[in-house]
């Protein structure tokens, strides 16, 4: 385990996704039922509505940094340093277990609630 993860309990939160040799394999009689088609399309079409909002949040984040020459506050309020370490604690474990393994796939079902609720947690602790 990396020096980084020190102190944090990456098997605490599970994440949903398993890493794999291969991709799971398909049923040898696919069975397709118009409803889960319309169900992924909607899906599909929320994720993409999300990912569009979040680059108009990056966006806006670049502006105002860009209006910035320098940012030279110091963080040294103790309610600031706890929040950047709640924000490590759920970050890092992500990042690494998403890194240590060698297989090509990622096997992750029901990763929109996961992330939803990590989402969630993040947002808590950056804006409070």
């Amino acid at each position: 385990m990396p020096d980084y993860m020190r102190g944090f309990d990456s098997e605490e939160d599970d994440w949903g996704f398993t890493p794999v040799a291969k991709p799971p394999e398909e049923q040898t009689q696919p069975s397709i039922d118009p409803t889960i088609i319309e169900n992924s399309n909607l899906e599909i079409a929320k994720v993409k509505s999300d990912v569009s909002d979040i680059k108009s949040m990056m966006y806006e984040i670049m502006q105002i940094v860009s209006e910035k020459e320098t940012i030279t506050k110091d963080i040294s309020d103790e309610t600031i340093n706890k929040r950047f370490e709640a924000i490590e604690k759920i970050v890092l474990p992500f990042l690494y277990n998403l890194s240590k393994s060698e297989e090509v796939y990622i096997h992750w079902p029901n990763r929109g609630p996961i992330i939803k609720a990590q989402i969630e947690k993040l947002l808590k602790l950056t804006r409070g």
